[in-house]
C-alpha cells in the first residue's frame, strides 16, 4: 500500500511539474509577446524616423518570430525602387545586401498590389524554384502606403514546419501599431512638406506685393515725369543762362587784363586814373557785384536740382520693406515736392502739419507712395483748381493724419469700388487703377487705419490713423 501510495504521489508531482513546465512556457510565451508588443509601440510613439520605425520593426519582428531573414522594400507602380541601404535583414540581427536573395524574393510578393493589405499574408515556398529561398517554407508579408503613391513592403522568411498562429495574431497586433506610427509620421512629414509650399507660396506672393507696388511706383512717376522734368529743367535752365553770363564777364575780366598788360607794357606803369578809367570802361563794379549774385543763384539752382533727385530717389528706391522710426512731416514734405508740378499752378496747398509730430514706425519709401498718390488724385479731382489741405491730430496711441480736397467728390458706388485694383475714374492711358489699392496694401501693412469720406461736389477727405510706437 505505501509503494501504491508513493507512486500515485509521483505520479502526481510529475503531471503537477509538467502543468507547472506548460504554464511556465506559456508565461515566457506571453512575456515575449508582450515585450514585443512594448518594443514596438514604445518605437511607434518615439520620435525616431519612418526609416528607423521601419527597420527596428523588421528586427523586432524577426527576433520575435523566429526567422531567419527579413525584406524591407519600397515600391511606385508596381516597380521596387532602389534602395541606397541594406534591405535584408539575417538572424540574429545584421543587415546586408544580397541581389540575388532579393531579386529573388520579390518574385513571391504581389509588388502590382497598389492598396494597402488589411493583413499580414502567409504563403509557401517552393523552394525547388528558387535557389536563394532554398530550404526556406514561408513567407509572410504585409504592405503600407507612403507618400507620393509608394509601398512599403515587409516580408519574412521562415524554415518552420509550421507557423505559429498565436504568434502571427501578435504580428497582426503589432502591424496596427507600426500602421498607426507610418500613418502619424507621414502625416508629419505631409504637413511638413505642405507648410513649406505654404511658405514658399506665401514669399512668392510677398514677392508679387513688393514688384506690384514697384511698377505701381514707376508707374506713377512715369506719369509725374512731365511735371519732374519742367521741376528740374526750370533751375538748370537759370543755371545755364547764368553761366553764360559769367562767360561774359570772364571775357571782359580778360579785355581788363589785357589792357592793363598793354599800358604796362607801353609806358611801364600804370596810375589810379587809368586803372579807374579801365574799370569803368569794363563796368567792372557791376560785373562782381552780380556774379557774385549769379553764383548764389546757380548754388540755389543745384541745390534745388539736387532736392529733387533725392526726393524721386527716395520715392523710386524699393527698398526691403522694413519698418523704421521716421517722420511724417519729412514723408509729407517729399511727397508734396515730387507732386508739386500737378498742383503749384491752379490750387492752393494748405500744410498745417504740426511740426514737432511724434515719429512712426514705417517704411519711408512706400508711405511717400501713398501721399504721391493722394496728392496727384486730389489734384485731378480739382480739375479746375481748388484747395488741398493737410493736418494732423495726435491722440494718446494714434497720430492722424487728414488729406483733403474741395473737388468733385465721389459718390457712393465709386467709394465701394475705391481700393479695387485697376478701378479708375481717369481716362484710359492717365490712371493704371493700381494706385489706391497699392496704397491701401502699403497702410494695411502699417496698420494704418483708412476713412474715407466723399461729398459730391463738395471734395473728399482721407483720414490715416497711424499707431504710435511703444
Amino acid at each position: 500500500m505505501s509503494e501504491q501510495h508513493l507512486e500515485v504521489h509521483s505520479r502526481a508531482l510529475y503531471e503537477s511539474n509538467q502543468s507547472l513546465q506548460t504554464s511556465l512556457a506559456i508565461a515566457k510565451k506571453k512575456q515575449a509577446e508582450l515585450e514585443f508588443l512594448r518594443q514596438t509601440s514604445g518605437d511607434v510613439s518615439s520620435d525616431i524616423s519612418l526609416q528607423e520605425l521601419i527597420t527596428n520593426t523588421v528586427e523586432l519582428t524577426g527576433q520575435f518570430f523566429s526567422v531567419e531573414c527579413g525584406l524591407f522594400i519600397v515600391t511606385h507602380n508596381g516597380q521596387a525602387l532602389e534602395s541606397k541601404i541594406d534591405n535584408i535583414w539575417r538572424a540574429p540581427n545584421k543587415w546586408v545586401s544580397d541581389p540575388s536573395f532579393f531579386n529573388q524574393a520579390i518574385q513571391f510578393l504581389p509588388l502590382e498590389q497598389q492598396e494597402s493589405l488589411s493583413m499580414w499574408l502567409v504563403s509557401s515556398i517552393d523552394d525547388e524554384a528558387s535557389q536563394a529561398l532554398s530550404g526556406f517554407k514561408w513567407i509572410v508579408f504585409g504592405n503600407f502606403a507612403l507618400l507620393g503613391g509608394k509601398i512599403a513592403w515587409l516580408a519574412f522568411f521562415s524554415r518552420a514546419e509550421f507557423l505559429d498562429e498565436e504568434a502571427l495574431s501578435v504580428l497582426g497586433t503589432a502591424r496596427e501599431h507600426l500602421l498607426s506610427g507610418i500613418t502619424r509620421r507621414v502625416t508629419d512629414v505631409s504637413i511638413r512638406k505642405r507648410t513649406v509650399e505654404l511658405q514658399n507660396t506665401v514669399d512668392r506672393l510677398k514677392q508679387a506685393e513688393r514688384q506690384l507696388i514697384q511698377s505701381e511706383k514707376m508707374a506713377s512717376l512715369g506719369q509725374l515725369a512731365a511735371g519732374v522734368a519742367h521741376e528740374i529743367n526750370n533751375p538748370v535752365g537759370f543755371i545755364r543762362s547764368n553761366i553764360e553770363m559769367l562767360e561774359e564777364y570772364l571775357q571782359d575780366y580778360q579785355g581788363l587784363h589785357n589792357s592793363i598788360a598793354k599800358a604796362l607794357t607801353v609806358e611801364g606803369k600804370i596810375d589810379t586814373q587809368q586803372y579807374k578809367a579801365l574799370c569803368d570802361k569794363y563796368d567792372l563794379a557791376y560785373i562782381q557785384q552780380d556774379a557774385q549774385d549769379l553764383l548764389v543763384s546757380n548754388l540755389e539752382g543745384l541745390d534745388r536740382v539736387k532736392e529733387i533727385v533725392e526726393n524721386l530717389k527716395t520715392f523710386s528706391h524699393s527698398g526691403d520693406g522694413k519698418l523704421e522710426r521716421i517722420s511724417l512731416n519729412l514723408c509729407i514734405e517729399g511727397a508734396l515736392k515730387i507732386a508739386w508740378n500737378a498742383l503749384k499752378y491752379e490750387h492752393i496747398v494748405d500744410n498745417k502739419l504740426d511740426a514737432d509730430l511724434p515719429q512712426i514706425l514705417g517704411n519711408n519709401g512706400q508711405l511717400q507712395q501713398v501721399f504721391v498718390n493722394l496728392f496727384v488724385n486730389a489734384a485731378y479731382a480739382m480739375n479746375n483748381g481748388g484747395k488741398l489741405s493737410i493736418k494732423s491730430t495726435l491722440t494718446a496711441d494714434r497720430l492722424i493724419i487728414e488729406v483733403s480736397d474741395t473737388g468733385c467728390g465721389m459718390d457712393k458706388k465709386t467709394l465701394e469700388q475705391l481700393f479695387t485694383p485697376f478701378f479708375t475714374t481717369k481716362p484710359i492711358g492717365v490712371g493704371t487703377g493700381l494706385g489706391l489699392s497699392v496704397s491701401y496694401a502699403i497702410l494695411e501693412s502699417h496698420n494704418v487705419l483708412t476713412q474715407v469720406r466723399s461729398v459730391v461736389g463738395k471734395g473728399t477727405q482721407f483720414s490715416l490713423s497711424f499707431p504710435l510706437p511703444e
